[in-house]
């Protein structure tokens, strides 16, 4: 799995899958915390639909943390207030990057995770589709009137 496919699963799906990551690796292995999570703003990088050049939307605020493990960082950050995820971020991130023993047996754990995300995803897709408005339709609507 790429790392940022692991980030958007442990972001967006249940928020126990990722406490219980990072239990995991606290339990077994000490940690240092190199930058303990704090709220940063970051820009917003977007590109121009019709030059194709990059311009900044503005700025967005986030919470970011850093941790060590044997020597090796992991990183969080996720948009919005909430330190404690990203500090479970950087801890499940440091373990990866570690390429700790615990790691290997999370890929079906987040593999069925991404699979209810995405059932979630389409259940709401499919639910604002229902509000779409066809204006084709709606010229024959009012001249029916």
């Amino acid at each position: 799995m790429k790392k940022w496919q692991i980030a958007r699963i442990l972001i967006e799906g249940d928020r126990s899958l990722l406490q219980r990551l990072c239990e995991q690796i606290e339990r077994k292995y000490s940690m240092e915390t190199v930058k303990p999570p704090e709220r940063s703003l970051v820009m917003t990088k977007a590109n121009d639909s019709v030059s194709q050049k990059p311009f900044y939307l503005g700025e967005v605020l986030v919470t970011e943390c850093t941790v060590s493990i044997q020597g090796v960082y992991g990183f969080g950050v996720l948009m919005g207030e909430d330190a404690e995820r990203a500090y479970q971020l950087a801890v499940v991130d440091a373990a990866f990057q570690a390429k700790l023993p615990e790691t290997g047996a999370w890929e079906p754990e987040l593999l069925a995770e991404e699979e209810r995300i995405a059932v979630r995803q389409r259940t709401v897709y499919s639910q604002s589709a229902k509000t779409k408005v066809n204006f084709d339709t709606m010229e024959e609507y009012n001249a029916k009137r």
